[in-house]
């Protein structure tokens, strides 16, 4: 075969690979985005576990898809899967990590897991993300210190939990610091911060 004909078969050649390269990459992702569309559907409905299935297809047509991994753990979650759901919301938070409502699931997800570490991370980054003013850094703050109790760093929890006292006295932060220090042993201190929270006068000796 002359030199010119077969460079011509091999461009041919090159054509076809890159164009069937192309089509499968095309189907994979329009599979995915199929899959995630019939999740979605059956999610809404409340069917999780027919949800949970169609995005795990999806995630193993697009692996790199971070909704498929989103909606397959929040889909794992709502069956209380915990550990599972973690799992995908991991790696939704890998390839999506500017999204701090997935921080947020996926730290909950940690947390019920009874994975601590993992959750205090977790819960550390979706503080870093949230802004200060937003309703929801509450919540991440009383749930980080739930873990890092958890973890037997109980006056770290107590340092996060004074530091929000210290901008506003509230009730139901004096209600969780009663629960946690119960939690921890510290009974005394417990009682006394029931106390404050049902607005009593806190027990002081008296002076001589």
């Amino acid at each position: 075969m002359p030199a010119a004909r077969r460079q011509l078969w091999l461009v041919a050649l090159a054509f076809v690979i890159l164009g069937a390269g192309i089509y499968l990459f095309y189907f994979r992702l329009r599979g995915a985005d199929i899959q995630i569309a019939q999740g979605r559907h059956l999610y809404d409905q409340g069917k999780y576990a027919l949800a949970e299935a169609a995005y795990e297809q999806a995630a193993k047509l697009s692996p790199e898809h971070a909704d498929a991994w989103y909606w397959l753990g929040i889909s794992r979650k709502n069956q209380g899967k915990d550990a599972e759901a973690a799992e995908a919301l991991a790696q939704a938070t890998e390839l999506n990590p500017g999204n701090v409502n997935w921080w947020i699931e996926s730290a909950e997800a940690l947390q019920w897991a009874g994975r601590f570490v993992e959750a205090d991370k977790a819960w550390r980054k979706a503080l870093e993300l949230l802004p200060p003013e937003d309703a929801r850094v509450t919540k991440a703050r009383v749930n980080l210190a739930r873990v890092l109790v958890a973890r037997g760093e109980t006056a770290a929890a107590l340092q996060v939990l004074n530091e929000m006292l210290a901008r506003k006295d509230d009730r139901q932060l004096r209600f969780v610091m009663a629960e946690l220090l119960g939690y921890a042993g510290k009974f005394e201190e417990s009682a006394e911060q029931y106390r404050l929270a049902l607005g009593d006068q806190p027990t002081t000796q008296p002076e001589n």
